[in-house]
């Protein structure tokens, strides 16, 4: 019998209907695999690793209830060997900070014969914001900045309106908009606000004019994809931000961004990927933990978590 663990944040956290952990611990139990859970949210990362794996609060995963505010039925928590596991899914959200670190680097002390995805060496290490740079032919140009006078000079010199993105944060959190005119105190906020280092891109309209186009990818093979679109009033399409869930076929140059990301990602361990496009540019790639597969079933009629856990089955292979 294949032995899962989920290591992720809390369960009552989970946004009913929406999580792609939930489905995914769903497919999981159909197949008759042992699937075990472990909330991160309660252990104590600062912990010496020998420790920190010797107090970690495994349950038994019983059954699952998509449709309730705790979806997972957990048995009481057990000392458990986490080196018998075959497969452990890492399902902790950003933001990527210590705490966040912390826990990746006690995971990716373990035997190299588990199969984790994604691979807790490399997933906290580079950034989903900048991770486009890398692919260059396909994606929109983005800054890094660590210091508010790079801030300034970047916004100052732009020619029209730009996007800055908090590094370490997710799902819109601490995006707004700012333009050559923008005060300088505006801009002082925002960098103090979300220092030490935050993105800037140019923005682009299509966000609005079209939306933002989530494509998951698992073992290079893509499952689905899902155009989330603003609100009205809003130019954050995130569905976590307000976002609505459409149907959309992917362009040729966007199919060939996720063969050429996932083909390089796949050496690091880092099988799981949620590839963002605004128009044909890339400007995010997830990895951390990806999501949107409940609404890539919805929009497609398809069930992507079964697609995953096949390729799942192949990695183990």
């Amino acid at each position: 019998m294949i032995k899962i663990l989920i290591a992720g944040e809390p369960t009552q956290t989970m946004q009913i209907g929406l999580d792609t952990g939930v489905v995914l611990a769903l497919e999981m139990l159909s197949r008759g695999f042992s699937v075990d859970y472990v909330d991160l949210g309660a252990v104590d990362w600062k912990k010496k690793t020998k420790d920190y794996f010797t107090h970690l609060p495994i349950q038994k995963l019983v059954q699952v209830l998509p449709l309730q505010k705790e979806p997972f039925v957990l048995e009481a928590p057990k000392s458990q060997e986490v080196e018998q596991y075959d497969v452990i899914w890492q399902r902790l959200d950003p933001p990527v900070n210590d705490r966040y670190r912390g826990h990746m680097k006690h995971f990716a002390s373990l035997s190299k014969r588990i199969l984790q995805i994604n691979n807790p060496e490399w997933n906290w290490r580079l950034s989903e914001h900048l991770l486009p740079q890398s692919y260059p032919e396909f994606a929109v140009t983005t800054w890094e900045c660590d210091s508010l006078f790079q801030f300034i000079s970047l916004v100052r010199k732009s020619a029209g309106e730009v996007v800055a993105k908090p590094l370490h944060l997710y799902s819109g959190l601490g995006i707004e908009f700012f333009s050559s005119k923008s005060s300088d105190d505006e801009l002082k906020r925002y960098w103090e606000q979300w220092q030490p280092k935050v993105a800037v891109q140019p923005y682009l309209n299509e966000v609005t004019t079209q939306g933002d186009l989530r494509i998951v990818v698992m073992n290079q093979k893509v499952v689905g994809s899902v155009l989330r679109k603003p609100k009205e009033g809003s130019r954050l399409a995130n569905l976590h931000q307000g976002g609505s869930a459409h149907l959309f076929t992917p362009t040729l140059k966007q199919l060939k961004a996720c063969e050429v990301v996932s083909r390089d990602l796949y050496s690091k361990g880092l099988y799981l990927l949620g590839v963002d496009f605004i128009g044909d540019y890339l400007t995010e790639v997830n990895i951390t933990c990806p999501s949107a597969v409940p609404q890539i079933n919805k929009v497609m009629g398809i069930r992507g978590e079964k697609i995953i856990i096949d390729e799942m089955l192949k990695l183990l292979e």
